[in-house]
């Protein structure tokens, strides 16, 4: 299933879903770090590549994926 994707791919980068919902082209999708800090994210739905990640990656949201997302946000901290 969509949430199970979602949840798959987080996981594998140590994050966790929360939730999130359909918006045609995208997912929006509110996850958590391990930390638990709180961040939306717009994802793909074809290929799980961020749209746009919550935060400012100077314009390079689309060379990272939902799985790779986390170990990104969480290097940042």
């Amino acid at each position: 299933t969509d949430e199970q994707q979602l949840r798959d791919a987080l996981q594998m980068g140590g994050g966790r879903l929360r939730t999130f919902r359909d918006r045609g082209e995208f997912w929006q999708v509110e996850w958590m770090t391990r930390d638990r800090e709180r961040h939306t994210s717009a994802i793909a739905k074809g290929d799980l590549t961020v749209m746009s990640s919550g935060i400012c990656l100077s314009g390079c949201d689309r060379d990272f994926d939902l799985q790779s997302l986390v170990g990104v946000i969480e290097a940042r901290l």
